[in-house]
């Protein structure tokens, strides 16, 4: 078996070497660079010999000529050591193996050699700096540098590879074209070109996208007062940045006073003639736009006479003055030393002993005392903007003494010369007297010396003076200058000395005086001072001070520090509450200066702001004396509250502690707000009253010190619904249904702004009607009668319905004479009918039940004397009775004349179809004419009438009340108990005959017709009880009223009859009526109803 596989293997060989060579790899087109090896495979099985041809031609390889850079590997391949590409040599061509044996040839495929070049210059490119405008489209060209094969292009913006997109894409040429381009296209592009041989990038292209100019802050119209700083803002945006230019369409724009900062147009100090209007232009590359703006200067007020320092003498008048214009017409405003900032004073006004006079422009202090020293202020605002003045006014108990300005000097001079002694003084009194005495020696007595003396060598100029012509021995002595004002005295003396061997005297030359002392600091027993030397001082002058001071209560100047080598010193060990005056002299070896001027009177007592000092209280004065802030606008948030804006003209830095906010209502109410800082722009301002015009302006401070206040703005609160309702409502009736309701008006601060009307409002059980009406009453008609009413008002305006008042009761029932307005605060109103109703109704049926429980008792104890039952003569139901609820006070059952006058006639006492009994009062004669006119009532009974068998209800009207009730659900009906019928009227003159013969000592009995005995009579007033117990209603004997009352006089039972008599006022007579009463027997009780 393996023979057999061996001779296998060895026929296999022997027939592959029998066979033409076939290639296994065939080669492939490559690109090479010049210069760079490049390999071209090829491999064949069975070859002996592989030649490489290029373009038909056989290749020489190093094996054939050494010098060739191809050789020939043993696998078959043709290796280049460098690719040659030149004019006269190229590698670059068409390749390909052929592989042959004895048997054989065999080809490879082609295969292309590539020499890749690529040149440096681009063809076409695009412009170094290309600008379009937001937008706008464009091509940036790209024509690549010539190349084999030929280069592929990228474009790169800012370093990185551009992409396409909707908006950017790439030629087949290879240009970049952007369409609508954006400012984010901005930006450096780059061309590059790539093959084998290489990259070229072109030079880069700075594409610029330019946006048009347009304005993000337009300037807006400023109406701003004169002498402050205008400021117009022009924000502009565009690519490039605009170029900003402001121009005047009117006028020219002051350069002098004019700058550009941050796109603003900024003019200090502006005047009116720098109102007009103002344009800003904004230009670019891409464009140009505009704007313009208005610019108002209302000119601020101005002082004209600014308020001067005073010093006045307490109990003395003073006044200050201050004026100013402007327009529009400022508000003059004094503002009073005081802390309490709200202490501002208009025209007109006063406060204390305080006044301002009717213009406004002067302040009177009459009389004044020192606790009115201080610091007055001037405050003039308008809309224009505001001005400051000030005064210091000073009351002082007294005037300081005068004091010696240049005094007499010792003198030795010779005889026949002349001497001469100065005598100038310092005084605030109006008029000053100079004399001089003379005295030879220091114990002798003065005399003095007069301008009209006996020797003519004395003078006495007017400047004080005393002159000494042709001096003589006698002449030596002493000399005073006595100084005498209302304020006090002072004198000086000096000695003349006249020798032989005297020298001539030279001119007296003194330091000059230094400046006006100023108050640095001050505190309760301490002033500090400060002063300048004169300007005439020279520098190498050897001189000091000396610093003099005076208070209240002394009659003289004293020294406080003799030797001061600066210009300051501090006066200690005063006294708390004192008035201080200081002065300065400059003293050198020649003597003493004059007298600097008089510092202003100090008191020690505690200043308003301890911490500062008086230079601290000048710098803040002078740094807050110029406009700092401006009101912008004002916003009314609600009816009671404002929002305040304003600005700060300048940087405050730390010369503004914050701003007072002063609302000045027209009703001259001041309300102040303080706003601590600077970086507050606003403020809500609360509490302000509705309805009321307000002028609002800001006033910047350093802790006490308070600046000029800024413009004022103006503007009035809208209204609010009244705060209260209105009162004293009252009501009247005019008769029934018809009332007339009046009220009293709103003060303006209940009010609250235009009272547009009132809203009444009248409520029934639940049911209300409501009238407006613009008067201060309405009339009320159609009521019912007998319903209880409640009124109420509340006042009407624009902002909407006030509260109401309390409920007024009304009773719509009219009451005549008695009618009279109804208030709910009256004591004398009728009470609430629903509390009464539960009180009286448990009270009378309590009475009811005790009276049927009396009377039923009473019913069955018959007396012997008359026959036990009696039918009764009438029984009807339908009698009305009248009485008062709240005094229980019973009246008569029928109407009189009296009644007539009361308003209670029949018609309100029976219902119109009931058929009413008839009276008849017979004239009766009079006795005198004192006495009443005397009378008998007869009543005339109908009989029973079928019509009044129904049910009728007992109404009982109350006067009080006002309420109708129908007690008829509550009490029994009345019973029927009328006089009886058949009388005869006796003779009126046989009354005191018949009281004699009946007398009182036994009851009265009322016989019914049934003949029980039902009517009793207690010691003269009448009850009549009927057979069921019930009991009608008797009026007792009332001689002060109009009524006409019956009474039961006591009759002789034996006879059977029953006397009835009326009575009128206080005289009465008696009438005697007899009938005879038949007799029934065993009639039956009558049962109640």
């Amino acid at each position: 078996m393996a023979i057999f596989l061996l001779l296998y293997l060895l026929g296999m060989t022997a027939a592959q070497r029998s066979r033409p060579p076939v290639i296994k790899e065939h080669p492939s087109s490559i690109v090479a660079r010049r210069n760079d090896p490049a390999t071209l495979n090829c491999a064949a099985s069975g070859a002996a010999r592989i030649r490489w041809f290029r373009d038909g031609e056989e290749v020489a390889t190093s094996t054939q000529d050494s010098r060739s850079h191809r050789v020939l590997l043993p696998s078959g391949s043709l290796f280049f050591l460098r690719v040659t590409a030149t004019k006269r040599e190229s590698d670059a061509g068409t390749y390909w193996c052929v592989a042959s044996n004895s048997y054989g040839v065999a080809r490879s495929h082609n295969a292309t050699l590539t020499v890749a070049t690529l040149a440096y210059d681009f063809q076409r490119q695009a412009e170094p700096l290309v600008k379009v405008r937001v937008g706008d489209s464009l091509i940036l060209p790209c024509q690549p540098p010539k190349g084999s094969p030929p280069p592929e292009l990228t474009w790169f913006r800012d370093g990185l590879q551009v992409s396409n997109s909707s908006r950017v894409s790439l030629t087949e040429a290879g240009d970049l074209v952007i369409i609508q381009a954006v400012q984010e296209d901005s930006a450096a592009y780059v061309c590059r070109a790539h093959n084998a041989a290489g990259t070229r990038e072109s030079p880069p292209t700075q594409l610029t996208v330019m946006t048009p100019p347009w304005l993000e802050e337009r300037p807006a119209n400023v109406t701003v007062p004169s002498g402050v700083m205008a400021e117009l803002v022009c924000r502009a945006r565009g690519f490039p940045a605009p170029t900003l230019t402001w121009r005047r369409l009117d006028g020219k724009i002051p350069l002098g006073r004019s700058t550009i900062e941050d796109e603003r147009l900024m003019l200090e100090q502006v005047t009116s003639v720098d109102s007009g209007v103002y344009v800003c232009e904004v230009e670019n590359e891409a464009g140009i736009t505009g704007a313009q703006a208005t610019l108002t200067v209302i000119d601020a007020p101005q002082l004209t006479q600014r308020p001067q320092d005073i010093q006045v003498m307490a109990g003395v008048a003073a006044q200050i003055s201050c004026y100013m214009e402007g327009m529009p017409q400022p508000l003059v405003l004094w503002r009073l030393p005081t802390l309490d900032r709200t202490a501002l004073l208009t025209a007109g006004q006063s406060s204390g002993h305080v006044s301002i006079s009717n213009d406004g422009h002067t302040l009177k202090l009459k009389p004044t005392a020192t606790q009115d020293s201080g610091t007055y202020y001037c405050w003039g605002v308008s809309s224009g903007g505001g001005v400051n003045g000030k005064a210091e006014v000073v009351v002082v108990p007294a005037h300081p003494p005068p004091a010696m300005g240049v005094g007499p000097q010792d003198l030795t001079v010779a005889p026949g010369s002349v001497a001469s002694f100065p005598c100038e003084v310092v005084s605030e009194a109006a008029e000053v007297t100079i004399s001089w005495w003379y005295r030879a020696a220091a114990h002798l007595p003065p005399r003095q010396l007069s301008q009209d003396s006996a020797d003519p060598r004395f003078s006495l100029p007017d400047n004080g003076a005393l002159i000494i012509k042709d001096v003589r021995r006698d002449d030596a002595g002493i000399y005073t200058c006595h100084v005498t004002a209302t304020t006090g005295t002072v004198e000086q003396e000096a000695i003349l000395q006249v020798k032989e061997d005297a020298y001539a005297v030279g001119p007296l030359l003194l330091p000059p005086p230094p400046t006006k002392p100023r108050l640095v600091a001050v505190n309760q027993t301490a002033v500090q001072l400060s002063w300048l030397p004169n300007s005439q001082v020279g520098e190498n002058l050897n001189q000091w001070y000396t610093v003099e001071y005076w208070r209240q209560g002394w009659d003289e100047w004293r020294v406080a520090d003799a030797v001061i080598k600066q210009e300051s010193c501090v006066v200690s060990h005063l006294t708390l509450g004192y008035t201080y005056t200081f002065m300065v002299r400059a003293v050198s070896n020649r003597g003493a200066s004059f007298p600097s001027p008089w510092s202003d009177p100090v008191n020690t007592r505690s200043p308003r702001d301890p911490s500062l000092t008086m230079d601290q209280v000048r710098r803040a004065r002078r740094r807050l004396s110029r406009p700092i802030v401006t009101i912008t606008s004002a916003v009314i948030t609600a009816p009671d509250s404002v929002q305040l804006n304003w600005n700060f003209l300048a940087p405050t830095d730390e010369s503004v502690e914050g701003v007072l906010i002063y609302s000045l209502a027209e009703i001259r109410t001041v309300q102040v707000a303080t706003v601590l800082g600077t970086s507050s722009f606003s403020h809500l301002l609360h509490d302000l009253r509705p309805h009321t015009p307000y002028i609002f302006f800001v006033v910047p401070f350093w802790r006490s010190v308070e600046g000029t206040p800024s413009n004022s703005y103006s503007l009035t609160t809208p209204e609010d619904i009244p705060m209260a309702a209105p009162g004293d409502v009252r009501v009247t009736v005019r008769e029934e249904g018809f009332v007339l309701i009046r009220w009293s008006s709103l003060s303006v601060e209940e009010a609250r702004g235009e009272v547009l009307g009132y809203q009444v409002t009248i409520s029934h059980n639940g049911s209300h009607t409501t009238e407006t009406v613009v008067n201060l009453w309405l009339e009320a008609r159609g009521l019912l009668p007998g319903r209880l009413y409640t009124v109420r008002v509340a006042a009407l305006t624009g902002a909407g319905l006030g509260p109401f008042s309390n409920p007024t009761l009304v009773d719509v029932r009219y009451n005549g004479a008695n009618s009279r307005p109804t208030d709910a605060r009256d004591d004398d109103a009728s009470p609430h009918p629903a509390w009464l109703a539960y009180l009286i109704i448990p009270m009378v049926l309590l009475l009811l039940l005790s009276t049927l429980w009396y009377v039923r008792r009473l019913g069955h104890q018959t007396p012997s004397s008359h026959p036990p039952h009696a039918p009764s003569l009438y029984q009807e139901q339908s009698i009305y009775c009248h009485h008062s609820v709240m005094y229980s006070e019973p009246k008569l059952w029928y109407s009189s004349e009296n009644d007539k006058d009361n308003n209670l006639s029949s018609t309100l006492l029976m219902h119109p179809d009931q058929l009413v009994s008839e009276y008849a009062e017979p004239r009766a004669q009079q006795q005198s004419q004192s006495m009443a006119e005397p009378y008998a009532t007869a009543a005339l009974l109908a009989p029973e009438s079928p019509r009044l068998k129904h049910d009728i209800s007992w109404r009982c009207n109350s006067d009080d009340s006002g309420v109708q009730v129908n007690w008829a659900d509550i009490l029994p009906p009345p019973p029927s108990c009328p006089p009886p019928i058949d009388l005869d009227l006796g003779d009126p003159t046989s009354d005191s005959d018949l009281q004699r013969t009946r007398g009182f000592s036994s009851p009265s009995r009322c016989i019914t017709m049934d003949g029980s005995s039902q009517c009793i009579t207690m010691d003269g007033s009448s009850q009549c009880i009927t057979m069921d117990g019930s009991q009608p209603r008797a009026r007792s004997s009332d001689a002060t009223s109009g009524h006409t009352y019956m009474q039961v006089i006591p009759g002789d039972s034996s006879d059977g009859v029953i006397a009835f008599s009326t009575q009128r006022g206080h005289d009465y007579h008696k009438v005697q009526a007899e009938f005879h009463i038949p007799r029934q027997e065993n009639k039956p009780q009558s049962s109640t109803h």
